[in-house]
């Protein structure tokens, strides 16, 4: 089987693990820029929504990336509304509306299942049916403008990562980190969630834990962005391959399912695990609503939110369809903090 054909997934999925092996060995070699350092290639099984598939992973540059197949039909953007969805994941009162709640109120209504018809469809692109070339995809995505080198326990002071790298920007990073002075300060201290030094360090902590992912930090916009991965022989997913990379073409408007509810009961913890987990092709992608995602145009996915208390309107930037309104411009500036952006090598014919 040619090499584009095996990558198919609707042929991946019937190859045996040996022939997938073949296959990985194949395009590691030819579509990998040789000045790459190439390691820790895994197969692995993802499974997510009833939708299963066996890849592999490995490490670019001590980077991780995802092989995802690609397909030749695949249909993509939303044109249903909120059919499948429960009524009670927007017909409930809001808790805490803002200013971008109320002017989405003043242009939809959102009374009725009509106007949350118009809003979902006018919220997601449009419905169209294309051609998606495989993929090594960066497993998770990365601040505007940083590079990863390692990670910092605030508690043991110990970094596990780029040591040279680390060295130069530790003493400024060290002061976020000085403790209080006094009880009444110790009552009120705690870890700051992301630090940011423009053109020097962007730190980001663990929601689980007193561990910050560290990365050097250099000003972009999407122009230079653009250029810089292309010098590293790398791309930007466009809107078609970003939407696939999601949620797989499965024709639901969440990756995980219909369920929107996160209740503290098993049905809502499922919910939330299935959010947060990687998903059909082994991505995680950001479920925070702090930041946008970059894509190669000037589409943003994901967005940059509070939560008003109304389920459908909370999760939809989640939605493997969703389109922020928000249009970049190709020389504002990508703050780390507002904006996230993801590697790929895209699999093509030369």
């Amino acid at each position: 089987m040619h090499l584009f054909e095996a990558l198919e997934w609707s042929n991946w999925k019937n190859l045996s693990i040996e022939v997938k092996k073949q296959v990985i060995n194949q395009v590691l070699m030819y579509f990998v820029s040789p000045l790459k350092r190439i390691s820790d290639v895994e197969y692995k099984e993802f499974e997510l929504s009833g939708v299963k598939c066996g890849t592999f992973e490995c490490s670019v540059d001590g980077e991780r990336f995802v092989l995802v197949p690609g397909s030749k039909e695949v249909i993509l953007g939303w044109d249903l509304g909120i059919q499948g969805l429960p009524v009670t994941v927007w017909d409930t009162q809001v808790e805490q509306p803002d200013s971008h709640f109320k002017t989405i109120v003043q242009n939809y209504g959102l009374e009725n299942a009509e106007d949350w018809d118009i809003f979902v469809n006018e919220s997601t692109s449009s419905l169209r049916k294309v051609s998606i070339s495989p993929m090594l995809v960066q497993k998770d995505a990365l601040p505007a403008g940083t590079k990863f080198i390692g990670q910092l326990d605030t508690i043991t002071g110990e970094f596990q990562g780029l040591v040279e790298e680390f060295t130069s920007i530790e003493e400024k990073l060290r002061q976020y980190f000085k403790q209080p002075t006094n009880f009444e300060e110790s009552l009120m201290w705690q870890l700051p969630t992301q630090i940011f030094e423009k053109d020097s360090f962007y730190a980001l902590l663990s929601p689980t834990d007193e561990i910050y992912r560290i990365y050097r930090h250099q000003t972009c916009t999407l122009t230079t962005l653009r250029q810089y991965l292309h010098q590293q022989m790398f791309d930007l997913l466009d809107e078609n391959q970003w939407e696939y990379a999601v949620g797989a073409g499965t024709r639901k408007l969440f990756r995980w399912g219909m369920e929107l509810d996160e209740e503290v009961n098993y049905y809502g913890k499922q919910v939330t695990k299935k959010m947060h987990q990687e998903n059909m092709f082994g991505l995680f992608f950001d479920v925070s609503r702090m930041r946008w995602e970059i894509t190669d145009s000037n589409r943003l996915k994901l967005e940059k939110q509070k939560n008003v208390g109304i389920s459908l309107f909370d999760k939809l930037p989640l939605s493997s369809y969703y389109r922020s309104r928000k249009i970049l411009a190709e020389d504002e500036i990508l703050d780390p903090c507002d904006f996230l952006y993801r590697k790929a090598i895209v699999i093509a014919h030369q």
